[in-house]
């Protein structure tokens, strides 16, 4: 029973250990669960922050976003806006500027400062007055100079060959007022005075470019402002200056030949006749004495005679201070009228051909002298230039000439009929031959022999606007058949005759 006893004692403390597992398993899975319970709730606690963080960022978000997106759109917006009425803007001053920008007027045409283009300018022996310059945009020799700001100026001082000098000036100089100090200093310009016309700067075909004493201006849309004379010169490359202001074709040698360009040159005046050309021939350097033929049509001759003929009287002349109270016939036995080219469109296209060969305007001109010389008839030699020094006592010739000012430069002689024989005009001076005994021989001289539609022009003031002279002419006696002619006295300046 002992035995019983303590089997029956020794099973329920077997229980007891189990129940004590049990307990601790049981306690341990209390901590455990209790573990996870607070694992499980600082898990839902932090889910909880999250979750709360993120529905108030979604709040605020909520509230937020619809103002900041609105700004962002407006903003979006406006600078779009901006965008558009900059580009508006711009093309609005685009479009402005545009309109305002002037018509620029044409620069002239570039001739090459060569040896073909000198040989048609420079002389052997210098002219008095006459200049060559050419302007060149000088090139840079490096990255790092600055060359291209500067102009080499080569003169031709009297158009000699052998008077080439070369200075540097800079871009800025090419402004008028000061270049044009440059070239009187370089040159030895006279300045303009009671007794000199301003010198003037042409293109190599005449047109005029500028003069010493032209009033520039500010409008880029004409010839005369600073601009445009200064970006004509460079384009130009070689142009020619006068000293009396006036084109005077150069010379160059008796022979020589040069083309010209009539109607669509013509100084101070339009014409709406077709361009043509015509060739210039060099007969004479001393007095200068160009030659051109065929620059009147048959038709054109015979028109000019028949509008004379009804008015032909026997010529008188203008008599100097020495000679006054003699007759006119001493001097002159042909006859002569005076033709207005008024209603008369022959006559005004005939002044416009005039002026665009000579490229002195038409303004410049007298009216046209028509002459008729018969059997033996002659003119003695004289000068179409008015001396001042001999008309002291005719104050109407000296306030015509601005006491020596003004005067006439160019004479055109159109020689309007054929001559069989006589009826020369001569020019008894010619290269440096003495004054002759007696102002009717015809024996020496340069002759030039009439010859229907052919003009000559002489010179009676040179380059420098100085009188020349060796300009001294006369017409030889007519020994057979009738001499009609007729002349175009070309002034250094506007006399207000047409």
């Amino acid at each position: 029973m002992a035995m019983n006893s303590a089997a029956t004692n020794s099973k329920p403390k077997e229980r007891s250990k189990t129940s004590n597992n049990d307990t601790k398993k049981a306690t341990n899975g209390a901590k455990s669960n209790g573990k996870k319970i607070e694992m499980k709730t600082e898990a839902l606690t932090s889910m909880s922050w999250l979750q709360l963080f993120i529905v108030l960022l979604s709040l605020i978000a909520g509230i937020f976003t619809p103002p900041i997106l609105s700004f962002l759109n407006v903003e979006e917006t406006l600078f779009s806006t901006k965008l558009k009425n900059d580009h508006a803007t711009k093309v609005s001053s685009s479009a402005k500027i545009e309109k305002k920008l002037p018509d620029i007027p044409p620069l002239p045409s570039r001739v090459l400062c060569n040896e073909e283009t000198l040989s048609q300018f420079l002389h052997k022996s210098p002219v008095n007055g006459l200049h060559i310059v050419c302007f060149d945009q000088m090139e840079p020799s490096s990255a790092d100079n600055e060359e291209e700001d500067k102009v080499r100026l080569t003169l031709y001082a009297d158009a000699v060959a052998g008077g080439k000098e070369q200075i540097t000036i800079s871009k800025k100089d090419l402004k008028w007022d000061r270049l044009k100090t440059t070239l009187a200093v370089e040159l030895e310009l006279e300045h303009p005075g009671p007794l000199q016309q301003p010198w003037a700067v042409f293109t190599t075909k005449g047109e005029r470019i500028v003069g010493v004493e032209d009033v520039l201006t500010t409008d880029l849309s004409s010839t005369k402002s600073e601009m445009f004379i200064a970006e004509s010169l460079l384009a130009s490359n070689t142009v020619v200056l006068t000293g009396g202001g006036q084109w005077v074709w150069p010379g160059v040698k008796v022979g020589f030949k040069r083309e010209v360009e009539l109607y669509s040159i013509m100084p101070g005046d339009v014409s709406s006749h077709p361009n043509t050309t015509t060739i210039i021939e060099t007969l004479s350097l001393s007095p200068l004495v160009l030659s051109v033929h065929k620059f009147l049509s048959d038709e054109e001759c015979g028109h000019v005679r028949m509008r004379s003929e009804p008015s032909m009287k026997y010529s008188k002349v203008t008599l100097k201070d020495a000679d006054i109270g003699k007759e006119a016939s001493e001097w002159r036995t042909s006859q002569n009228t005076f033709l207005r080219s008024d209603g008369d469109a022959v006559m005004r296209d005939l002044e416009y051909r005039t002026a665009s060969l000579t490229r002195v305007p038409r303004g410049h001109q007298e009216h046209l002298q028509v002459l008729r010389y018969g059997n033996t008839e002659f003119y003695s030699a004289h000068h179409d230039f008015f001396d001042p020094a001999h008309y002291r006592q005719d104050k109407n010739t000296l306030q015509l000439i601005q006491n020596g000012k003004r005067n006439r430069m160019a004479t055109v002689f159109w020689y309007l009929s054929d001559v069989e024989e006589g009826g020369e005009t001569i020019f008894p001076l010619h290269n440096g031959l003495p004054f002759p005994r007696s102002f009717k021989d015809c024996s020496r001289g340069l002759k030039v022999k009439p010859e229907k539609g052919k003009v000559i022009i002489f010179y009676s003031l040179d380059a420098a606007g100085h009188m020349d002279e060796k300009s001294l002419h006369g017409a030889c006696p007519v020994k057979e058949g009738i001499k009609w002619a007729a002349n175009k006295w070309v002034w250094n300046d506007a006399v207000g005759f047409l």
